[in-house]
């Protein structure tokens, strides 16, 4: 078949054509573009109903915090009152373990007769200490296991004498001089 239209009209119909396509990308544009309108606006408010609930909770938090304030302050000062209470119980001396570690220094043969302990013989102060021994090589022995415990410092001799005016079976008076350490009372 032959087109016998005229060229004029055959311009018209293409332009017609090539403009009924361009309405609908038109059109195609505009509903996409709407879309995203859509989209963005239904994100913001997704967005702003989440943070109103966050805000929500954090004030309902706060509330709670508010509470429980002074129930942590009492805590914080029941806190500091017993680390003060612990170091006054670290610095407790208990006397019956310092007794029976001196007591398990003790060499056979020896008895201590007078010891006088208080909180100043811990600190490096000298004390005298008085015993009795059955031989006069057990006072050695006393003086030589004090010498080597770790429980004692500056062990010495003050006086050793042979005399019977000692307690019954030990006849030997011993005195010394000697400091007690901090770990006896461990």
């Amino acid at each position: 078949m032959i087109n016998l239209m005229p060229d004029e009209t055959k311009k018209e119909i293409r332009a017609a054509r090539v403009s009924v396509i361009l309405v609908r990308y038109i059109a195609v544009i505009v509903l996409a573009f709407v879309f995203l309108v859509l989209l963005l606006a239904g994100s913001y408010f997704v967005l702003t109903q989440t943070k109103n609930s966050a805000t929500q909770l954090i004030e309902a938090n706060s509330t709670k915090a508010e509470v429980y304030s002074s129930t942590k302050a009492q805590v914080d000062a029941l806190s500091s009152s017993l680390a003060e209470t612990k170091s006054i119980l670290d610095q407790e001396v208990l006397y019956s373990n310092v007794l029976m570690n001196i007591g398990q220094q003790m060499p056979p043969g020896t008895v201590i007769d007078k010891i006088d302990l208080d909180a100043s013989s811990f600190t490096g102060t000298p004390l005298t200490l008085k015993a009795y021994a059955k031989t006069t090589n057990a006072a050695v022995a006393l003086r030589e296991k004090f010498q080597s415990s770790p429980i004692f410092t500056n062990v010495n001799f003050q006086s050793i004498s042979d005399t019977s005016g000692g307690i019954s079976g030990y006849p030997v008076s011993v005195s010394m001089t000697l400091t007690i350490s901090k770990v006896a009372t461990k």
